[in-house]
């Protein structure tokens, strides 16, 4: 199972024109230079020009300790910024943890880049299904009460809207 879905983030990794898409599977999914390029790459395809970060382009086996260490920090504060991981976590970084989790930790970071490149439609452009995503959004947003009963909480208490005067429309 984890290997096929391996085989299938390798197609959309070569479909996003990763330049190393034909690297070994292995080399991605564990700790090394190999994994930390691809998630560079990934990370900055989705941060795209409005990065607060700047791109490494650390290349090549001869970085020291301290050189890969850095990079895997450096890596886990953009996957945070990303919201990809709740916490700065260097071990997920380096790929520890199950086979099954660090491939579905890879799967979802190339169907992000895959969703942000790609309409949903492909007779869409990125700007046109951003703007049909907001139309739904915000009816939504206004026809809360019809389609969320009184019960439903769709926010907590500490940010629901308090009012002591009456609304007047």
């Amino acid at each position: 199972m984890a290997s096929k879905q391996m085989e299938e983030i390798q197609k959309k990794l070569a479909v996003l024109n990763y330049p190393r898409a034909d690297a070994p599977a292995q080399s991605l999914l564990f700790a090394g230079m190999e994994r930390y390029a691809l998630l560079e790459w990934l990370f900055f395809k989705l941060l795209g020009d409005k990065s607060p970060f700047s791109q490494q382009n650390l290349q090549g086996d001869a970085m020291d300790r301290d050189e890969e260490t850095s990079r895997i920090q450096y890596l886990a504060e953009i996957a945070k910024f990303l919201g990809i991981m709740p916490t700065i976590d260097t071990e997920t970084i380096q790929g520890r943890g199950s086979y099954e989790d660090r491939t579905e930790m890879l799967r979802l970071i190339v169907d992000l880049v895959e969703a942000s490149i790609y309409a949903d439609n492909p007779e869409w452009s990125i700007d046109e299904q951003v703007a049909k995503d907001i139309q739904l959004i915000d009816s939504i947003a206004e026809k809360q009460a019809l389609i969320f009963s009184e019960e439903c909480k769709l926010f907590p208490a500490d940010v629901q809207i308090q009012s002591i005067y009456p609304l007047y429309a």
